[in-house]
């Protein structure tokens, strides 16, 4: 069995309008559904990132947040972008083999990655 990328991430927020906002303003991932407290959000390869609210009942088991990588195809623009809003990271670029990547914190707390293109500034 190989993994070939992401197709589903679910994660609860008591913080769901600054989460849909980071997530859809400054990472850039498409809002295709909003029905009260679910949000989600359909990616160009068909997977499917889905932010539950405080109030929905739905993945009620979905009690801590996951960390997820988002693979972006600008990872400098984005990163940039992220510190521009103001975003904590929770650590510096890391680079390896072609690639960069940073960690982040939503505004509950939870950790999430930016992944893409990218080499050392030395390099």
């Amino acid at each position: 069995m190989t993994v070939k990328g992401l197709c589903f991430l679910g994660m609860r927020t008591d913080r769901l309008e600054e989460t849909i906002a980071l997530f859809e303003d400054v990472v850039g991932l498409p809002l295709t559904r909003r029905d009260g407290d679910l949000a989600v959000f359909t990616l160009a390869d068909g997977s499917l990132v889905e932010l539950f609210g405080p109030k929905t009942r739905m993945h009620g088991v979905f009690t801590t947040g996951p960390v997820v990588g988002f693979r972006v195809d600008d990872f400098d623009a984005t990163n940039r972008a992220l510190e521009e809003a103001g975003i904590e990271f929770v650590a510096g670029v890391q680079h390896a083999d072609g690639m960069s990547w940073r960690h982040f914190r939503c505004p509950d707390g939870t950790i999430a990655e930016i992944t893409g293109p990218g080499v050392p500034p030395s390099a």
